[in-house]
């Protein structure tokens, strides 16, 4: 049995390679096509015009891709026009732009719903709400690990396991996908006819799923530490990683897919007339990040890397969630080579 009556029982299908590129280019209609360019730790996430530019053996990227299509680097919020009658603001149009995220790993699907907490949560970003009720999220279980993840020891990966808050998600069985659709917009809108899935299959993925998780390199325990950060938030650990190696260039805030701080600013015309409300990322590794009337409560180093450190690892309850989904970003893109999980390991001592 194969086509609709398939997914109108399970909504997973096992299709070959070809006929998915297919479907993924019949979207070029009313979505715009965002997928991995590149190899390797070096692949990054673009607009792409089929799938057979996109690379989706591709083991990492330096930006995450929810980051930077959801919650933009850089972008107007107010614009403000001054004029005889005095300052009358004005809302910018917000984003309505659909878009396709293909093949964004588990890690970087969690971090997704992370941002979900910080945007949609109490308050709402109507920004961050436009972009995602349009962006389709394809993801994809990882075929590989890198040296740096730590996935498996979040749960955040390397197979993704979250049964809702994306679209549909792939895993390369070899020259078939198999498809499983996670949302009610892909169910209207994949319509390639394959075949059902049998228990081999599903024995088959497990067996892939075990082959993979045996190959991480990084073992650490991330249990406990909370009372150890509380109870050692001196730890010479952290003052000497401040004092000899962290260069506070931010780096592993901007590539880490679950920061979401950000700085607001005035842009003013030559005319000042015209006043351009801005936000854009900002970076706790900043010195000036902490600067408030009166002096600056994360002048020293150590405090900032300390700030990271524990906002990664800890700080479940902010958001229910770890501030780290595994990715190894932060340590990958350090100039110096900082390791958070070393930090940890050390004071776990």
């Amino acid at each position: 049995m194969t086509g609709e009556n398939v997914f109108q029982k399970n909504y997973e299908v096992l299709i070959c390679k070809e006929l998915f590129a297919g479907w993924v280019e019949g979207l070029r209609d009313d979505f715009k096509l965002i997928g991995p360019v590149g190899d390797g730790v070096n692949a990054e996430f673009r607009e792409i015009a089929s799938l057979k530019e996109a690379n989706l053996d591709y083991q990492s990227t330096m930006l995450p891709p929810g980051k930077a299509y959801l919650f933009k680097p850089l972008e107007e919020i107010v614009l403000f026009n001054a004029g005889p009658g005095g300052v009358a603001a004005e809302e910018p149009p917000i984003p309505v732009q659909k878009q396709v995220l293909i093949g964004v790993h588990a890690c970087d699907t969690h971090a997704v719903f992370y941002l979900d907490k910080v945007f949609l949560g109490a308050f709402t970003d109507p920004f961050y709400k436009a972009r995602r009720e349009n962006t389709f999220i394809i993801s994809l279980n990882c075929k590989t690990v890198t040296d740096l993840c730590f996935c498996h020891l979040i749960g955040t990966g390397p197979y993704l396991k979250a049964q809702s808050g994306y679209d549909m998600l792939l895993t390369d069985m070899g020259g078939e996908f198999l498809v499983e659709l996670k949302s009610e917009r892909s169910k209207n809108l994949f319509n390639v006819k394959g075949r059902p899935p049998e228990a081999g299959d599903w024995q088959k993925k497990d067996e892939m799923e075990t082959r993979l998780l045996k190959s991480f390199k990084k073992d650490f325990k991330a249990d406990g530490l909370r009372q150890v950060f509380l109870s050692r938030p001196g730890h010479p650990v952290l003052k000497e990683t401040a004092e000899e190696r962290c260069l506070s260039c931010a780096n592993c805030v901007m590539v880490c897919p679950t920061c979401f701080c950000h700085d607001v600013y005035d842009e003013t015309d030559l005319s000042l007339t015209r006043i351009k409300r801005m936000r854009r990322w900002d970076a706790c590794q900043d010195y000036f990040f902490a600067q408030v009337h009166g002096g600056n409560f994360r002048s020293e180093r150590q405090a900032r890397l300390r700030q990271f450190v524990f906002h990664k690892l800890d700080y479940e309850g902010q958001f229910g969630l770890k501030g780290t989904v595994g990715c190894g970003r932060c340590i990958r893109w350090c100039p110096t080579g900082i390791d958070l999980t070393e930090i940890a390991e050390e004071m776990m001592k």
